[in-house]
């Protein structure tokens, strides 16, 4: 008891003072305001970002409403097209209807009774064709179809017969006045005639015809359509009876003006080559049909419009969603590294509370082992007092592992290493640093059933969490209070969180503080949200909603304002075998022959002298190349033990030679730090930390012979020989 006395007496007073820690400490506090203040001042960039992706549907619906508009354009030009065909139609039926009604009242009178005068029927004819310039020509045929009046007279030597002998027949069949197709007379000019039967009596005794230049009807079609507009009419017999184009084409078929698609109705192509949009009117009385069409440029006009509106539209949606790609990468590198800014400090500050606490608990151990020295070498023959003095020696060399372990747990950077953990055990560890995370004000209890089961975590990312848990639940408890860590076993973690599958740990943080509003409760691990009242943004949550789903879990929090609040870590259990108790008389099962390999003679020397005794041959090594040289020499190794951290040739390396050359021969990896572990390199052999006892050296290699006996086990089939 003397010797602990004098080691509580010879403690630091660093943690009474301030030294450079607590500076070092506040200009990390300055950091961190400095790196919240820059946060606050780019706010300018998630606006900025925020306005490019509203942009971007505005753009898309303006795009479309154009394009909607542009369609209804299309639909617009139409129905204009047929609007005006069935205009035109209209206005040449009226049109023909008052040629009828003329010619009609004509064949009525008098003049015309049979036998008709030809003098009377001149004069007649003569005031008709000044009345009605369009009529080229007036005369009256008999039932047999031979002209036997007409004005101007006809040639001597032209045939006496009707051309339109089917219009003629129509007459004769139907007894009303009826319009001809259109024909090439015995001139070459096209004509068409206006047939009405002269009847008298109640019996048809002749035919009067007019027959009518297509001028007149070629005037009304380009008086019904835009100069740009082409537009044709067509008789029964689809011959062409008039058009806005050259009109040497009247009487001619159709396709020499326009052939019409195949493929589709409401499309042609002129003789010219140009192609058309077309509607189409049929006249009520009369088997014409009137042709409107639309140039397809000048209809597809508004089509390019709209693509290249649509197009323009793209272009642009594409440039801001790449400007808010753009800033939104920017946004989250931005957060990510104010997001590691202030981990890093949060990392430092738990890293400053630690090394005060390590610094304490390091002199006090080095004061154990300065008394234990010095009680030593007075009492050399007390073995009684040297027995006392070894076994606090022993008891410093265990806790001086835990505080080196701690130290290099919070140098991490990521959450690899998960690895198999006893709670009751690491919280027993964990007790003097968590209590160090609060205050003198603060009581900590730990209430951990006795049969809880183990964890599979990382041990590092499990002491931040559990040091950001109680630093929360200090803050939230500025004049005092009580903390409870508790644990419990969940059978079933779907029960706890709906994303949760399997068994699992509740492990819980439960303080009297103010609580959490309820409208905070939802944002609590959100990045730089917090409550505190000197407004101090941090992520210590956010570290710990982090750690949870690293580990394939989750974190929980419940509040009641004013009462406390509860944070639970659902944590995977682990499948791992439980490591038994310690007992007093453990039996180790070494190899007979050892090789142990480390290039610090005073470790190697160390492990040489604590494995004597237990192994009946020990042979070492300095390096991983005289490490095979003797493997080489000596055939009997039953086991290599090496260093990881060696020049020239790593333990690691020398493992994987080792595995190449000698299969069956078992490897233990020893270190007291191995950057290439620390950054998670693949390692499949057994690794213990220094200082290690002999026991966890036996179980290690156990377990590597176990591995090697089970694949020696294993029957390869050679497949190349299969036939």
């Amino acid at each position: 008891m003397a010797v602990r006395h004098l080691a509580f007496h010879a403690a630091p007073t660093y943690a009474r003072r301030p030294g450079c820690l607590q500076v070092w400490h506040r200009s990390l506090c300055q950091i961190a305001e400095r790196t919240t203040l820059g946060y606050r001042l780019n706010r300018a960039r998630p606006a900025l970002l925020l306005l490019s992706a509203s942009l971007i549907p505005v753009i898309i619906l303006a795009a479309a409403i154009g394009w909607l508009f542009v369609a209804e354009q299309r639909r617009a030009l139409d129905d204009e097209v047929r609007a005006r065909a069935e205009t035109i139609a209209t206005a040449v039926q009226r049109e023909l209807n008052t040629q009828i009604q003329l010619l009609s009242v004509i064949a009525d009178s008098p003049r015309f009774d049979l036998p008709i005068s030809r003098s009377s029927f001149a004069e007649t004819a003569r005031r008709l064709r000044e009345r009605v310039p369009a009529w080229d020509q007036i005369r009256v045929s008999d039932e047999a179809g031979n002209v036997v009046l007409a004005l101007p007279p006809l040639d001597p030597s032209a045939s006496r017969r009707v051309i339109d002998v089917e219009s003629h027949d129509r007459l004769l069949k139907s007894q009303e006045a009826v319009i001809g197709n259109v024909v090439i007379g015995q001139k070459g000019q096209p004509a068409f005639a206006i047939r009405v039967p002269i009847e008298r009596k109640d019996r048809l005794r002749a035919v009067l015809s007019a027959i009518v230049r297509p001028a007149m009807v070629t005037d009304l079609l380009r008086a019904g359509v835009p100069d740009t507009w082409p537009a044709w009419i067509v008789d029964g017999q689809d011959r062409l009876v008039a058009s806005t184009g050259a009109a040497d084409l009247a009487g001619a078929v159709e396709s020499e003006y326009a052939r019409l698609s195949a493929a589709d109705a409401g499309s042609a192509t002129l003789k010219g080559g140009d192609d058309l949009h077309i509607a189409e009117a049929t006249l009520k009385e009369t088997p014409w049909r009137v042709k409107v069409g639309i140039p397809v440029a000048e209809y597809d006009r508004l089509a390019r419009k709209a693509l290249l509106l649509l197009v323009a539209s793209c272009c642009f949606t594409l440039l801001l969603a790449g400007a808010a790609a753009f800033l939104l990468q920017r946004e989250v590198n931005a957060r990510n590294r104010e997001r590691e800014s202030v981990a890093n400090w949060q990392r430092m500050d738990a890293l400053g509370k630690l090394t005060g606490q390590a610094a304490h608990d390091f002199n006090n151990l080095l004061m154990v082992f300065q008394s234990g020295i010095e009680g030593i070498k007075r009492r050399r023959n007390d073995e009684q007092r040297v027995t006392q003095l070894l076994g606090h020696m022993s008891d410093g060399v265990a806790k001086g592992k835990v505080i080196t372990q701690r130290l290099l747990s919070f140098s991490r950077r990521s959450n690899q290493g998960a690895a198999h953990v006893e709670l009751e055990l690491k919280l027993s560890d964990l007790k003097p640093l968590l209590r160090q995370a609060l205050n003198d004000a603060v009581v900590m209890d730990v209430n951990l059933p006795e049969d809880l089961w183990p964890v599979y975590v990382d041990p590092a990312g499990l002491e931040i969490a559990l040091i950001n848990l109680l630093t929360n639940a200090r803050e939230a408890m500025p004049n005092g209070g009580r903390v409870i860590v508790s644990a419990r076993n969940v059978p079933e973690g779907v029960v706890e969180d709906p994303t949760l599958r399997g068994a699992f740990v509740a492990l819980s943080v439960t303080d009297t503080g103010k609580g959490v509003d309820p409208p905070d409760l939802t944002r609590v691990f959100e990045p730089f949200f917090s409550t505190k009242e000197n407004g101090r943004a941090g992520l210590g949550l956010t570290q710990v909603h982090s750690f949870a789903r690293a580990a394939g879990g989750a974190v929980k929090v419940s509040s009641l304002a004013g009462r406390g609040s509860a944070f639970t870590l659902l944590l995977p259990k682990s499948n791992a075998t439980r490591v038994p108790k310690e007992g007093t008389n453990t039996v180790l099962d070494l190899p007979k022959t050892v090789l142990i390999v480390d290039d610090t003679p005073a470790s190697l020397d160390s492990v040489r002298l604590a494995l004597d005794g237990f192994v009946q041959t020990i042979l070492t090594a300095a390096s991983g190349a005289e490490a095979l040289a003797i493997l080489r020499s000596h055939p009997d190794v039953q086991a290599v033990i090496s260093d990881v951290m060696m020049p020239e040739m790593s333990g690691i390396e020398l493992a994987e030679v080792i595995a190449r050359d000698y299969p069956r021969l078992a490897v233990v990896l020893m270190t007291g730090y191995s950057d290439q572990l620390e950054a998670g390199a693949n390692v499949t052999r057994p690794v213990v930390a220094k200082p290690f006892r002999n026991e966890e050296l036996a179980a290690a290699l156990t377990t590597e012979q176990s591995k090697i006996l089970q694949l020696s086990n294993v029957v390869r089939l050679d497949t190349s020989s299969r036939s």
